[in-house]
């Protein structure tokens, strides 16, 4: 008996090649009807046959789709075979858009085993040729314009396939039938290896040409897929220098590309699940620590990269960020030189967005690279690597949430169907969140909003990302409580150019509003969360930065936390640790003291720590001139790493924890926590715990132990207030947000306290824990606000 079947699927379904794996089950299973994609979200399939050939295409549905693909929802409706269809086709995608709809964008996808070995060999028409792609790898999010995501609404339109390629496109057995990126050397776009003042070379001959550069120790800017990297070799010390220099990143981390997970394994050791990560056709960066000595062959060397390369790339830190290939010319480079890994970092002087187009990489960054090798085919929107840090048993998190993770949406746990708001973020590390039928929408990294060009970025992400929606008008938008922020000024503008709500959301709550999303819970679920970072405006204009709070996305309150610092010079000392050091310690260690301790370390640009500077210091705190008070876990980590002469100024943000933590040595050493009885409850002393660390020094600890345990403790401690609030409050979950929760050493201790009391730790997986989350917590805060 033939019956109909009226299928309807949601979630990654465009885009990897789901329409011709349904045409080639439908087909082997005599089935009739049709299969298209959706413009407004998802694929709907019709069905006629026996029921049984039916149920093995939904069989197929929910257990071997595509690998890229994901399925959110599948809904099933039978009916009366109508007898209508002749064959199984796959029909012209619809066009029609609808508000309610929360559509899949596909995001951008690594090239694809099979496409690599067509690339590399002489017989294919794709050999050696650095755009190849087919229904299941390639660009996506950087190229579209416009859904449904047909090659017409990206950047590929301009270029018309050749007869062969066009053979392909449309044959639904071939593996690049509707392909949207699919081209070949005669109908694709074309590299060219340039200087600023004339052409190299073009096509693979460039690529070939840049790789022999690159082993000569050249800079290139390379422009890829998503944006632009600077490139250079690892082999030797003077091209990486060169590129510090060149750049003004004296010890902000280099990120490599190694050519193969084997080739990685010569001078790394890693996880099985690190290398999951590594491996995923998201191909991001991800932080591997070095855990042991780099293998070396009989002569001594290391597979080629000298172990001080590993020191010049990531100074001073214990991880180094690697990736994988995940552009056709990425494999080509490799192919072409004999180097084991390359830099790769973002071709962008500090501050300012990446470089995509040829025009702008060649005017910009003309004192900083030697050659660029650029490419015809327009980069829609920009997007750096994404960067993730194992800091619990399996529990990556996400330093930066980006390339191919972007756009893929994180569903709320209720349904907030009808309220489209936007989030802006804070001022650091920013992204930009939309909302839209229940599922929020971040976009990819803009990075630090205190630039007009990246403010101009966060509003052509917005943009972008809103008119992919189909969102037309918003109903509120959300910011930060800083009233000075770029990013609040551009909210309030946009609420009142757009008549709309305009939500001021405090940074912390929005920390733990993220964890809330993150763990899929109600928005009204009532947690304890641990928020620990270098700085958020609280409420009170006074800086929060380690705060227990208690609370939902509706409100919070703070219960405990640390205790208030009073820090002198404002953003000075952010910079200099030795500030932070003296803020803590001054009325507790004379200052001569403090001097031994520190040596010559910088207290600002231009002045080292003396009798005299310090004296200064001491009286602009006494005075309450031009000071900030601040509970900010991160100015505590920076002062234990200043008592401990591990790292006395942050030239990149994060510098000196990050040290700090690199530089520990498991122990079960642990400093014994002093709590200070406050109105509320009781708050950590962070002076008498610095006293501690001093004491430990001057009995002549090491300092990798003293390190390891003052990380550990402050976890601890942090923890052990949250579980007072949570036991008073008889709390089952507590969180643990903010820039901190990046760090292995508090994460791990935070989870064993809590997990020790039989609690539920939530820590961060789906959303990034820093200030990259933030907007993502102020949609989820203001949406609740919006529906009470």
């Amino acid at each position: 008996m033939t019956i109909r079947a009226e299928i309807h699927v949601t979630g990654i379904v465009q885009g990897v090649g789901f329409r011709p794996f349904i045409y080639r089950v439908a087909k082997r299973e005599s089935l009739k009807g049709y299969v298209l994609n959706l413009g407004d979200a998802g694929v709907r399939i019709i069905a006629e046959g026996n029921r049984q050939s039916i149920l093995n295409l939904i069989d197929h549905l929910k257990h071997n789709p595509p690998s890229i693909s994901r399925i959110e929802s599948l809904e099933i409706e039978w009916k009366e075979a109508d007898d209508e269809f002749s064959d199984f086709k796959i029909v012209k995608s619809s066009e029609r858009r609808s508000e309610d709809a929360a559509p899949e964008i596909p995001p951008d996808i690594a090239v694809c085993d099979k496409c690599i070995k067509e690339m590399l060999d002489p017989s294919s028409r794709w050999y050696l040729y650095p755009f190849t792609a087919c229904a299941a790898c390639g660009p996506r999010f950087s190229t579209i314009t416009d859904l449904p995501y047909d090659r017409p609404n990206t950047t590929m339109d301009e270029f018309s396939l050749c007869n062969k390629c066009n053979t392909g496109y449309t044959n639904p057995l071939n593996r690049r039938y509707h392909a949207q990126t699919t081209a070949c050397p005669k109908c694709g776009p074309t590299y060219k290896l340039t200087t600023n003042e004339k052409e190299i070379a073009r096509g693979h001959e460039a690529v070939s040409e840049t790789a022999h550069l690159l082993a000569k120790g050249s800079i290139v800017a390379i422009q890829g897929i998503t944006g632009t990297h600077l490139a250079t070799k690892t082999t030797e010390l003077e091209p990486i220098r060169k590129l510090r220099s060149r750049k003004q990143r004296p010890n902000q981390p280099f990120a490599i590309m190694t050519e193969s997970i084997e080739r990685m394994k010569q001078f790394l050791v890693f996880s099985e699940y690190e290398e999951e990560l590594l491996m995923s056709w998201r191909r991001p960066i991800v932080l591997i620590e070095k855990k042991e000595m780099p293998i070396k062959n009989n002569h001594g060397a290391v597979s080629g990269m000298p172990t001080k390369s590993f020191e010049e790339i990531a100074p001073g830190l214990d991880t180094v960020g690697v990736m994988l290939p995940y552009a056709p010319l990425h494999h080509l480079l490799f192919h072409f030189s004999q180097e084991p890994a390359f830099v790769m970092t973002s071709a962008n002087p500090s501050g300012v967005p990446m470089y995509k187009d040829p025009e702008t990489i060649l005017s910009q960054l003309t004192n900083i690279a030697d050659y660029f090798l650029v490419h015809d085919r327009e980069i829609r929107q920009r997007a750096d690597d994404s960067v993730l840090k194992v800091v619990h048993k399996k529990n990556a998190v996400f330093i930066r949430r980006s390339r191919s993770f972007v756009p893929n949406p994180i569903t709320l746990k209720q349904p907030i169907k009808e309220t489209k708001i936007v989030g802006v973020g804070p001022e650091e590390k920013a992204t930009a969140s939309i909302l839209k039928s229940g599922s929020i929408y971040m976009t990819q990294h803009i990075g630090d909003t205190n630039r007009l060009e990246s403010l101009e970025f966060l509003d052509e992400a917005i943009q972008h990302m809103m008119h992919l929606l189909g969102i037309e008008n918003l109903d509120a938008i959300a910011c930060d409580l800083h009233p000075q922020f770029l990013s609040t000024e551009y909210a309030e503008e946009q609420a009142r150019l757009n008549d709309i709500a305009l939500h001021r959301v405090q940074h912390h709550h929005a920390h733990l509003a993220a964890i809330l999303v993150d763990h899929e819970l109600e928005l009204d679920t009532r947690i304890v969360c641990i928020t620990a970072d270098g700085y958020g405006y609280g409420p009170d204009g006074s800086g929060w930065g380690g705060e227990i709070l208690l609370g939902n996305a509706l409100d919070c309150t703070r219960e405990s936390g640390l205790m208030k610092q009073v820090y002198p010079g404002g953003d000075l000392s952010a910079k200099f640790s030795t500030r932070a050091l003296l803020s803590i310690l001054h009325d507790s260690i004379p200052s001569d003291e403090i001097i031994k301790l520190v040596g010559n370390a910088r207290i600002s640009k231009n002045a080292i720590a003396t009798e005299d500077s310090i004296s200064m210091l001491i009286d602009m705190i006494e005075n309450d001139i031009n000071t900030l008070a601040s509970s900010s876990t991160g100015r505590v980590l920076d002062a234990i790493a200043s008592a401990l002469g591990v790292c006395s100024e942050n030239t990149y943000d994060g510098e000196c924890p990050m040290k700090l933590e690199a530089h520990a040595k498991e122990t079960d050493l642990r400093i014994e926590p002093v709590y200070l009885k406050t109105r509320g409850g009781r708050e950590l002393d962070t002076t008498e715990f610095l006293k501690s660390v001093v004491e430990l020094k001057k009995k002549g600890i090491n300092s990798r132990e003293i390190a390891y345990a003052a990380q550990w403790s402050l976890g601890e401690a942090l923890a052990e207030l949250a579980v007072r609030t949570a036991d008073n409050e008889n709390i089952q979950r507590i969180g643990f947000s903010g820039g901190v929760a990046l760090n292995r050493i508090l994460t791990k201790a935070i989870v064993s306290q809590i997990e020790s009391v039989g609690k539920t730790p939530l820590i961060h997986n789906k959303v990034p824990p820093g200030d990259a989350g933030i907007s993502l917590g102020q949609v989820a805060v203001a949406a609740l606000h919006e529906t009470e």
